[in-house]
């Protein structure tokens, strides 16, 4: 009897162990402070750095059961990418969806930026890709090329929307994948364009201004029309907005005399004709007011003297010289109170 209890007791102990040992590591579970967390994981990212990578973003888990079950699911690839994690999810189903590269889509919102490094800064902010490798990109004219546009007018290339991909998109694929959207875009408006005799680049650009120049949706038909009415007249466009991005600063309120002089190819008070680019990426509305442009007259426009965002529209140069001077007085008046 001893002899089978001494034979059978180890067994039972490894047996024990063997539950044991099964139990803790079945049920090791990752913790979070919410119910859902995104875990990222970086381009290039070794598997020797993964468990560190993991508890630097506050996720709290079982590092030796974390690196059994990369054993059992073979995790010795490492795929970058953004991935949810929920409050209680096992550690085992952790590595599954590591292993396997199962990552979820990110929402990004692109809207206005008014320069191409604004433009990166920004992305780079949301994905994975760099400022410096986005920028790199948007001045390889030899790439840009196959999309139609050059390092000048590359901003051109973005609409502005809400657009689900990867976070770890590379900077090729993003403009790829931005020339792709932008097609759809305007192939729903092939019959406006031909319409109006503007191409893309070209309506992309009076929208950019017109952005610039009123919040009021309902008014940026007729401040289109202006804009269009000039360039048919063969007149100067005289667009503030193209003197702040001259300048390269967008903090100018009130655009004076010794600012017009600025030698640049944007600087709509000594060149005619549009600007190189966009002097920012417009929005929508702005981009469908130019092509349902409003057919009038008008040739000046100048500010409410009531502050009100509205403009005073006219074919009539006294009639804008009075305009403006009811505008400057009521804003010489405001900067002295």
């Amino acid at each position: 009897m001893k002899k089978k209890l001494s034979f059978i007791l180890p067994i039972l102990a490894i047996i024990s162990a063997f539950i044991l040992f099964s139990v803790y590591f079945l049920t090791a579970k990752v913790d979070i402070f919410d119910e859902k967390v995104y875990l990222y994981i970086s381009p290039n990212t070794q598997s020797s750095e993964v468990v560190k990578t993991i508890e630097s973003q506050n996720i709290i888990f079982n590092s030796v059961a974390f690196k059994l079950y990369s054993t059992v699911f073979k995790y010795n690839k490492v795929y970058s990418g953004r991935y949810e994690i929920e409050k209680g999810m096992s550690v085992a189903k952790l590595v599954k969806k590591l292993s396997r590269g199962q990552q979820s889509p990110i929402r990004l919102i692109i809207g206005k930026s008014r320069t191409k490094e604004i433009f990166a800064q920004t992305i780079s902010n949301e994905l994975a890709i760099t400022k410096k490798e986005l920028l790199d990109k948007m001045n390889d004219n030899k790439f840009l090329n196959e999309f139609g546009v050059d390092s000048v007018s590359v901003i051109s290339l973005f609409i502005p929307n809400t657009y689900e991909l990867y976070w770890n998109i590379s900077a090729q694929e993003f403009i790829i994948r931005m020339h792709k959207e932008q097609e759809k875009f305007w192939k729903k408006r092939e019959d406006k364009l031909k319409e109006i005799g503007y191409n893309k680049l070209e309506v992309m650009t009076i929208a950019s201004i017109v952005e610039e120049e009123t919040n009021q949706n309902a008014e940026k038909p007729i401040v289109a029309a202006v804009y269009i009415n000039r360039l048919k007249k063969g007149m100067l466009l005289q667009a503030d907005p193209t003197v702040k991005f001259a300048l390269g600063d967008f903090t100018i309120k009130r655009i004076i005399g010794s600012m017009l002089g600025v030698n640049s190819p944007y600087n709509t008070y000594k060149n005619t004709g549009l600007p190189p680019s966009p002097i920012c990426i417009p929005s929508i509305s702005s981009i469908d007011a130019v092509l349902n442009y409003q057919k009038n007259d008008f040739i000046f426009f100048c500010a409410r003297e009531d502050f009100s965002g509205y403009h005073n529209f006219t074919a009539d140069v006294q009639e804008h010289y009075s305009n403006a001077r009811k505008y400057h007085k009521a804003l010489n008046q405001l900067e002295m109170e």
